[in-house]
């Protein structure tokens, strides 16, 4: 009876860990993660040390060197599928294992398995030995997870824990049939030694879910942390988009979308034109005048409020929206800027300017504000140019600043 419950578990547990391995095989060959590797070559190690053992009773090899074979195949196996699972704990936490590190693992676990087939003497002394030393692996393996604090690594330390708990209470078992222990009853231990694969096998699909949960936390923090480099980016090219490149001013396509957005409240709007920027760029040459256009812009930024919107125009227009505010509150900040820039300074000639003013109504044309403040600029230029003495008469618009 003992005998048909033992193929019985050992039999759930090769279909069980069948079971496993097409779920991981179709979960790698899906998502292509790296960290299932190891957990999928450890239920690999685990099926094969099962198909041994079925091997073994199936087939009752009577040569000892064919025993001893095989016993060192499963002790092999056994050990190799703990390893693995390590691996995969390792892997979860970042630190996949290098390919040198495993293969010097696995070659320690057949070094292992050899001397125990050597060297066993029974069934219940290789049964005690197998048992312990996978229970080693397992509580270490345990360790490692509450170590590493990997994400939803409960269910993973919980799984572990518990296969390790049955492997260590395996080995007293397989002891107490060496040993004799009073208060432990044979006809406890016999049943249990017969069925316990069938618990292993519940163990390891603990293992699995906890596993499977862990690489869910571990993706779904990347999917995260991907849509916040995405949402940055979006944003850093929106800004690259709206802001000009040498003054770091909002560009030109800003300016309609701010007025709009300022047509509830009204704006000032103030049209500044560099004077004589030409000259600038043929007496010093364009480098300088790339210099005067970043002063200038500075210059704008230290003089109004921090919600103005300060838009570099075409060139060297320039446009501010000031709202909810009227253009003669402004004049005091326009001198400010005209008396800075008066002088020369950061290695740039003295910059003179025009400025234009209109008044953005409660929702006003935009369009018509903003030609009013370029018309009062260019009055203010030419008034500027007459009383030099440079122009006799204001020509047409299109003549050019």
């Amino acid at each position: 009876m003992e005998l048909l419950l033992y193929r019985w578990s050992t039999l759930a547990q090769f279909v069980s860990d069948a079971m496993i391995m097409a779920f991981l095989f179709v979960l790698y060959r899906s998502s292509r993660r790296p960290e299932l590797k190891p957990q999928l070559l450890a239920w690999a190690a685990n099926a094969a040390a099962l198909g041994v053992t079925a091997c073994y009773w199936l087939f009752h090899p009577d040569r000892a060197w064919l025993r001893k074979t095989m016993v060192t195949a499963y002790v092999s196996s056994k050990l190799a599928f703990a390893c693995l699972l390590i691996g995969g704990v390792l892997a979860l936490a970042g630190r996949m294992p290098k390919r040198p590190r495993a293969g010097l693992a696995l070659l320690a676990c057949l070094g292992f398995g050899l001397g125990v087939g050597m060297l066993h003497r029974s069934i219940d002394e290789l049964g005690m030995v197998n048992a312990a030393a996978l229970a080693v692996l397992l509580w270490a393996a345990v360790a490692i997870v509450i170590r590493e604090r990997i994400a939803g690594w409960q269910w993973l330390a919980a799984g572990l824990a518990v296969r390790a708990a049955f492997s260590s209470v395996e080995s007293f078992a397989y002891l107490s049939q060496l040993v004799a222990i009073d208060w432990l009853a044979p006809a406890v231990v016999a049943p249990y030694l017969a069925a316990h694969s069938a618990f292993d096998g519940a163990a390891e699909w603990m293992i699995v879910l906890g596993y499977v949960l862990a690489m869910y936390r571990i993706i779904a923090a990347e999917l995260a942390d991907s849509n916040r480099e995405m949402r940055e980016a979006r944003e850093h090219m929106r800004q690259l988009a709206e802001s000009d490149m040498l003054t770091g001013l909002a560009n030109r396509r800003t300016l309609l979308p701010t007025l709009h957005a300022t047509r509830a409240q009204g704006a000032a709007i103030l049209f500044f034109d560099l004077n004589d920027f030409k000259d600038i760029n043929d007496r010093y040459g364009h480098q300088m005048g790339d210099a005067c256009l970043q002063r200038f812009a500075g210059i704008l930024r230290a003089s109004f409020r921090p919600g103005d919107t300060l838009v570099r125009y075409a060139g060297d227009e320039f446009i501010v929206v000031a709202p909810a505010v009227r253009p003669e509150s402004m004049h005091a900040r326009i001198e400010a800027a005209r008396a800075q820039l008066s002088q020369a300074g950061d290695g740039t000639p003295p910059i003179a300017f025009s400025v234009g003013e209109s008044w953005l109504d409660v929702d006003g044309d935009v369009e018509a504000a903003i030609a009013a403040a370029d018309a009062a600029m260019y009055v203010q230029k030419m008034r500027k140019r007459r009383a030099a003495g440079e122009l006799a008469a204001v020509p047409p618009r299109a003549a050019g600043g």
